[in-house]
């Protein structure tokens, strides 16, 4: 493709570029070698270059270069020739943080859902309408909001029944959804999205993918998405860039790279397929009903329990019973309660003190004499909300794992700085597993790790402080590199044996192995649940 013939018609063309993330003499180039070629055009061109797939282990890099995040050399080697205000014209989704979001507590989002559960939209400003249109923001109270593309971008990504409850009520695949009808409000000529189907159910998937491809088409917007090696590429996707730690190795018309994109990612494809295989290898699912268990010595214990926000019920008549040390999984579709049940085990959610559940044979109550800190000391977790509230640029790796240390704070905190004077001889050998991997990253900052170890350093958190309950909660999805994520299942599988893991995953090759697994169900507004033992 001629970069000459093609700029004035272009969103984006780079050639013989290289990119550093500041102007000092000295600082290394994100990668050695240049980007020769790459143009992207809107779809209204009729070019093959207007829908993008980039993978490889520095996607999030190559994003960051598409999106205007780096600086450019030589000076106009990357230039915007169609986009003329990049804050609105160019929209860069990265799920890594919680940008745009209300950063809450946990138990103050569930308090304040507690009243906000079903609200109309005049009675409150957060709800999914005014978040998607801006119109929760009071200095955008008086912009022009066209009815007529608003619903059409909440059906795009079914929201139309979501419109009117509060925004930090919805699951978090659905807040996904949400956030990307926001993105579109200013009608952006391209949209930029790293990892779009992280946290969501297959069903999600396939509907988010379909309604991308609706607005690239009948919206005219041009759309790259970061996605990993073994993800798989949408249809509608029409090119594809490959890049690692060396810069772009593969760019070019989908149909025409394929193959030799297949050969560049041959080895992680075996990798991926062995891993996956050992999973279905151990994946019959025999029902039981929870009198399999035996009713002492529990760890945990949900009895008759009931979750309600007014009209809304959570769980009703809710059974579960879980033995020390034994390993779970949570399956259940976007909206089903997931992260709600995880809340209440955690004493995040007010409705925990509701006496809805005992641990080892205590039942949790108002002046019981158990506080919030006393649960969460015996809790490691990583999840989709604790990596939201991470100081991305001041804390380091190191700092994020030595966290964990730290007593009396709770999960969600990471302002103290913990003492690595106070590991223990197991938590050494946890770490001395990914040595390797603090040795060469450990002092940078979270900001500029990779998906892969910053998710790392969450699990690593969690397991530091050798919790009696750990919990994973999408701990491991969307890791760019899967040798990493099989270290950390067989880390959980043959060292954390006296330990109950509690996982929540849409892919099964993303969690550690598990013995049983509750099936959360949500169907037309019912809500049930099934129980199996897998053998």
């Amino acid at each position: 493709m001629s970069v000459k013939s093609g700029l004035k018609k272009c969103l984006i063309s780079i050639e013989n570029a290289k990119f550093k993330k500041d102007t000092l003499l000295k600082t290394p180039f994100v990668y050695p070698n240049p980007i020769p070629n790459l143009q992207i055009y809107p779809p209204s061109s009729n070019t093959k270059y207007n829908s993008w797939a980039v993978t490889g282990s520095t996607k999030a890099t190559m994003l960051k270069i598409l999106a205007g995040e780096y600086i450019s050399d030589p000076p106009l080697s990357r230039v915007y020739p169609l986009i003329n205000d990049s804050s609105s014209q160019l929209q860069f989704l990265n799920f890594r943080d919680a940008s745009g979001l209300d950063k809450v507590h946990l138990s103050a989002r569930y308090e304040s859902y507690s009243y906000k559960g079903v609200l109309e939209m005049s009675d409150d400003v957060n709800s999914v309408f005014n978040y998607v249109t801006g119109l929760n923001n009071y200095n955008t109270k008086n912009k022009d909001i066209s009815t007529e593309y608003v619903n059409k971008l909440l059906s795009y990504f079914n929201l139309s029944h979501l419109q009117t409850k509060w925004i930090n009520s919805l699951s978090n695949g659905q807040l996904r959804r949400a956030r990307i009808a926001k993105s579109l409000m200013n009608k952006p000529k391209l949209l930029i999205i790293d990892d779009p189907f992280l946290g969501l159910d297959p069903v999600n998937t396939k509907s988010v993918s379909e309604s991308l491809s609706k607005v690239s088409q009948e919206l005219d917007i041009a759309v790259v998405l970061g996605l990993r090696v073994q993800d798989d590429i949408p249809d509608w996707l029409n090119s594809l860039c490959y890049a690692d730690e060396s810069g772009v190795k593969l760019c070019g018309v989908k149909d025409e790279v394929s193959e030799k994109l297949k050969e560049i990612t041959e080895t992680s494809e075996n990798v991926h397929k062995s891993h996956e295989s050992r999973h279905k290898s151990h994946s019959k699912l025999i029902p039981i009903t929870n009198d399999s268990f035996p009713s002492e010595n529990l760890h945990i214990e949900f009895k008759n329990a009931s979750v309600a926000y007014k009209k809304l019920v959570i769980f009703d008549d809710f059974n579960w019973k879980i033995p020390p040390g034994s390993k779970w999984r949570i399956l259940g579709d976007n909206g089903t309660g997931k992260t709600t049940l995880l809340s209440i085990i955690t004493a995040d959610h007010p409705q925990s003190w509701r006496s809805v559940i005992t641990v080892n044979g205590q039942l949790r109550k108002t002046g019981s004499g158990v506080t919030f800190f006393d649960i969460n000391n015996r809790i490691g977790i990583s999840s989709p909300e604790l990596h939201a509230l991470v100081p991305q640029h001041t804390k380091t790796m190191r700092d994020v794992i030595y966290n964990g240390l730290v007593k009396n704070v709770g999960n969600s905190n990471f302002l103290f700085k913990g003492d690595p004077k106070n590991i223990s001889e197991q938590g050494h050998k946890y770490l001395s597993l990914f040595q390797d991997r603090l040795d060469k990253y450990g002092d940078t900052l979270f900001t500029d790790l990779s998906m892969t170890d910053q998710k790392l350093a969450l699990f690593l958190r969690a397991i530091i402080k050798e919790p009696k309950l750990l919990i994973l909660d999408e701990a491991f999805s969307c890791m760019d590199d899967e040798d990493v994520m099989i270290r950390c299942h067989k880390l959980v599988e043959d060292e954390l044996k006296d330990t109950t893991v509690i996982s929540i995953g849409h892919l099964q090759w993303e969690l550690p192995d598990y013995d049983y697994m509750i099936q959360l169900i949500n169907d037309n507004n019912v809500r049930d649940y099934k129980i199996y033992k897998v053998e």
